[in-house]
């Protein structure tokens, strides 16, 4: 099947969203040392709409720059709340008819939800480059047109195809390999909740990609989508045989819709008000807000995480130390702003009496 990339491309003119300069290239890195946090590659963040295709993607992203090494830290599975997110995923996959199938999984990352999988009996193989265990089923490699004598009855992309450029041309590219057939399941961050929360840090430079419902979907001739953890991820189930040949026109949306400013201004003030303070979560989302909301350290005294491995660590250029909930103990602070509000009932039980703080 043939295909007019016209998703992500600004030949008929784009609008602009977002921008800030000297963001940390990965968001999920954490450093061993102030100095090599401080050090960190920057990168400028400029999210565009297409006019054609109502797309929003960043136009300044580089994929040359994305170089995933032992520093990049993206498991939230520490979390009891994610891990009932991960079986939510599972039992949703299982109602759509998973079991019994030949599963590929492309971008399977550290491979937690590949052995879920593979727990629940269910026939898979993986791929990702920064896969760091011994499973012979996850080939350590990126997915290509090289492996098309695969023949996946079910193709898996979780939180992967926010951070591939011209997504469109690359879901053709698996369904070419796949013969287009076979279903392909879809999970990725939402620009709808972005939008309705004014989310400024769940913007990163990872993600070049910026879905709504509506954009998701639209690379279908017809798709079963939907929302789930707390509303900040989407997902679609879709036949590959009813992938588009091309993007038809989506919603723009409006400069109101796209306006962030009230809301950096808003968290600025309560910075200000509610000294001494920490942040709950070392993720993406914590690492963006310190950048853009306390690139020198002034106001906001430490991270808190409950993942080992990025305790005791650096945040990318702001250098914020990262700690267990421990430090509560040895350097209590009044205040704490929860990064993620879907972490808000096993934080609060973890943080005590302090004050806690919603995004």
């Amino acid at each position: 099947m043939n295909h007019n990339d016209n998703f992500s491309n600004c030949q008929e003119g784009c609008i602009s969203v977002f921008k800030q300069k000297n963001v940390p290239v990965f968001q999920n890195k954490v450093y061993p040392t102030e100095g090599e946090a401080r050090s960190a590659e920057v990168a400028a963040v400029e999210l565009v709409q297409s006019l054609r295709s109502g797309f929003v993607f960043n136009k300044a992203f580089n994929p040359d720059r994305m170089n995933y090494d032992i520093h990049y830290q993206n498991e939230q599975s520490n979390s009891e709340f994610f891990q009932a997110h991960l079986v939510s995923v599972l039992t949703l996959l299982k109602s759509l008819g998973i079991e019994n199938k030949k599963v590929l999984e492309i971008g399977c990352g550290k491979g937690v939800f590949f052995e879920i999988m593979l727990k629940n009996g269910i026939d898979c193989v993986g791929f990702d480059p920064t896969y760091e265990g011994n499973n012979p089923k996850i080939v350590k490699e990126y997915f290509t047109e090289a492996y098309s004598g695969l023949n996946a009855e079910v193709i898996i992309m979780r939180h992967t195809l926010e951070h591939i450029p011209n997504p469109f041309s690359f879901i053709h590219t698996i369904a070419k390999a796949n013969g287009y057939k076979g279903h392909l399941f879809v999970e990725v961050p939402t620009f709808d909740w972005i939008i309705e929360k004014k989310a400024f840090w769940d913007i990163f430079y990872e993600h070049c990609n910026y879905f709504t419902q509506k954009s998701l979907g639209a690379m279908f001739e017809e798709a079963i989508l939907g929302d789930f953890f707390g509303g900040q991820y989407i997902y679609l189930w879709a036949d590959l045989s009813k992938l588009r040949p091309e993007i038809p026109q989506i919603e723009i949306l409006s400069a109101e819709q796209l306006n962030f400013d009230t809301q950096i201004e808003a968290y600025r003030k309560l910075l200000q008000e509610k000294e001494p303070i920490a942040i709950w979560g070392a993720g993406a989302k914590g690492s963006t807000f310190l950048n853009l909301m306390d690139p020198e350290r002034k106001r906001i005294q430490y991270v808190i995480d409950i993942n080992p491995l990025k305790q005791n660590k650096f945040i990318a250029r702001t250098a914020h130390p990262i700690y267990s909930p421990e430090i509560l103990k040895t350097n209590p602070v009044e205040n704490i702003i929860i990064m993620n509000e879907n972490y808000w009932e096993e934080i609060k039980t973890l943080a005590g009496g302090v004050n806690l703080y919603k995004l």
